[in-house]
């Protein structure tokens, strides 16, 4: 397979609101360690991808298209073969549209973190060469599901891809974990666990080993501490790099399968009337009483939603959905903050070993599993407030596992997998 993968700093100084909490110190006043836009590029005969990641909590659908346009066209490649993801850290300037939880950062958007995106395609398309690919897959128990609940779930998996030039060096090594990156609530810039991780990746391999630290579908899952000190982030790093290591550096070629089948699918939103949107208002006041960010929050959500209303705005989300196919096992990307149920709902319709991954080509809100919505709680019930939008009605996280399966095994079999 051909392959290339570069990456970019795009940390900013302190100064911008950082996305992802309510209640947190504003705006940013230090930098813990740089945050990297990286791009890898892969090319199989006739098929190619372009995957993009940032750290970042996630992007606005104008971003997701701008990055997309330029690439298509510099590239002539088909946009759906175009994945834009973010690390989903806490900790970085904010580059999408939560109420209260970090202002939009035009300045950042436009000079340094779509800037960086483009230099890192540019250098990835660039540097592209032949290469082996090895695949593993370690476990990990650093997890936890915050949600505590009876139909509590956690994603042990860790799949990881090292990519060796012909002379045997690792030209890199992509992996993946599900865990939210929300260790801090403090002023500091910081790539959180991914980019603990990334440094790990070097500290095992070598410094010219490019790291490409992904997300999976971490909707209801964290570490389990918070503000702990900063070493034991960078030991987290080290744990989940740990258990894919040796396994990699031990592993015999696998064959460089490649294909990518995307499109889009409309999720359903409970879509509510005036009434309804009266009483949610209603409840989040009386619920962050006391809370002047929050209710701003409030007033912004109730704008947007009685303005939606009378727009007639559609009950649903056009979604991205991509089934890619790299080596034996696929990955189901989503704009959501899926649930980690998203994983054994997929194993359910496939027999190809998946992982799902949120927070890609957009970030809209959670996407719970049904059981969620008898259990309460925050992601089923509240979390649409921040991010502008209705709740996702219920059930569409089991149906959107069912409809990417097939794309899922029409990649396996455009590939000679299956």
């Amino acid at each position: 397979m051909t392959f290339g993968i570069a990456s970019t700093d795009i940390t900013s100084e302190p100064g911008p609101e950082l996305a992802g909490f309510l209640a947190r110190i504003q705006p940013s006043t230090g930098i813990h360690r740089p945050l990297f836009a990286r791009a890898a590029y892969m090319e199989q005969g006739t098929e190619r991808l372009f995957w993009l990641i940032a750290d970042s909590l996630g992007y606005t659908p104008e971003i997701v298209a701008r990055v997309k346009k330029q690439l298509s066209e510099k590239y002539n490649i088909e946009p759906w073969r175009i994945l834009v993801q973010a690390t989903h850290t806490h900790s970085a300037p904010s580059a999408s549209r939560l109420s209260s939880c970090g202002e939009y950062d035009v300045n950042y958007v436009e000079k340094i973190l779509l800037p960086g995106f483009f230099r890192a395609a540019d250098e990835a398309k660039a540097n592209a060469e032949p290469c082996q690919m090895v695949e593993v897959t370690g476990r990990c128990g650093i997890n936890i599901d915050r949600r505590n609940k009876p139909t509590k779930h956690t994603e042990k998996r860790v799949p990881a891809i090292g990519w060796k030039r012909l002379d045997g060096s690792f030209k890199a090594v992509m992996l993946g974990y599900t865990m939210h990156p929300s260790s801090y609530v403090n002023g500091d810039i910081s790539p959180d666990w991914p980019g603990a991780a990334a440094d790990a990746v070097h500290e095992f391999f070598s410094k010219e080993t490019v790291p490409f630290v992904f997300q999976g579908a971490c909707g209801n899952i964290n570490y389990s501490k918070k503000n702990f000190p900063y070493e034991e982030l960078e030991e987290c790093g080290r744990v989940i790099v740990r258990t894919v290591a040796d396994l990699l550096k031990e592993a015999q070629p696998s064959t460089p399968y490649l294909a990518v089948q995307a499109q889009p699918i409309n999720v359903q939103l409970d879509y509510l009337d005036m009434k309804g949107i009266e009483d949610f208002v209603g409840l989040m006041r009386q619920s962050l009483a006391g809370n002047a960010k929050g209710l701003k929050a409030v007033d912004i959500w109730e704008d947007w939603a009685k303005n939606y209303n009378i727009q007639k705005g559609p009950g649903f989300i056009e979604a991205d959905i991509a089934a890619v196919l790299i080596g034996s096992r696929a990955f189901v990307t989503s704009p959501f903050e899926t649930l980690s149920w998203m994983n054994p709902e997929l194993a359910k319709h496939t027999t190809i070993e998946c992982f799902a991954m949120g927070y890609t080509n957009g970030c809209y809100n959670y996407l719970p599993h049904d059981a969620a919505y008898d259990e309460g709680g925050y992601e089923p019930d509240t979390s649409c407030l921040w991010y502008r939008n209705f709740r996702i009605k219920r059930g569409e996280l089991e149906r959107l596992a069912e409809n990417s399966a097939p794309l899922v095994d029409a990649a396996a079999k455009s590939a000679g997998l299956k």
